[in-house]
């Protein structure tokens, strides 16, 4: 039936182009969906994380946000938006970054700033973790360091391939430079050193090092207007 389907699409599209051009996205998703069904005969979403994330970024950057959100809270196994503050916002910190760019995505000033501020919460966290992981390698006497973490996490440059810390810097930096139109002197320190950080976690991934030299610009304009 599945293959039958796409069989007529396929059909349609060389007959009507322009009429299907749209449906590309939907046949993706369509595949996407029957292959994760699949796999979750054999594995649970619980334990196949990154592919369903990856279906779930799909569904997000092609407007199916209800799709997007139904898969991330199928990973959380909760609701964020039903449960208690209390329990809120709570689970495998890669599922809350992309439930946090889910949230964003929604364009809601309200909700972009809860995500913005969740985002920053879950950053301390990290950054605490990887401090206890520190402490743990040197009390084994292994030489261990976040350049050395990020050089080896990062080769490729590829974002499945970047450190978490990283991207969840580099959205930090993005997104408090949406928040703030009207750039200040503390909010230009604040992304700066969202994006430095970035860059430093992940020293080959190509999308910080964008970001930083392009807010390096706009820094550069800021002061000059203002005749430093």
């Amino acid at each position: 039936m599945f293959i039958t389907c796409l069989c007529i699409l396929a059909v349609d599209f060389r007959i009507y182009p322009r009429e299907y051009a749209k449906t590309e996205t939907y046949v993706t998703s369509l595949v996407w969906q029957v292959l994760l069904a699949i796999r979750a005969l054999v594995l649970p979403p619980t334990e196949d994380i990154e592919t369903w994330l990856k279906f779930a970024s799909l569904c997000r950057k092609n407007g199916r946000i209800s799709q997007a959100r139904s898969t991330l809270i199928k990973l959380l196994q909760y609701d964020p938006e039903a449960s208690p503050e209390n329990v809120r916002y709570h689970g495998p910190p890669q599922v809350m970054l992309a439930y946090l760019k889910y949230q964003w995505s929604l364009g809601d000033d309200h909700k972009r700033k809860e995500a913005f501020a969740r985002l920053q919460v879950s950053s301390f966290h990290q950054v605490q973790a990887f401090a206890r992981l520190q402490n743990l390698v040197r009390e084994f006497s292994i030489s261990l360091n976040i350049q050395s973490i990020a050089s080896t996490a990062s080769t490729s440059g590829t974002n499945a391939n970047v450190p978490l810390l990283a991207r969840v810097y580099h959205k930090l930096g993005a997104w408090q430079w949406s928040l703030s139109p009207r750039l200040d002197d503390d909010s230009i320190q604040e992304i700066l050193t969202a994006f430095r950080n970035a860059t430093q976690c992940a020293t080959k991934w190509a999308k910080a090092w964008h970001a930083w030299a392009l807010f390096n610009i706009v820094v550069m304009s800021y002061y000059t207007l203002r005749g430093f």
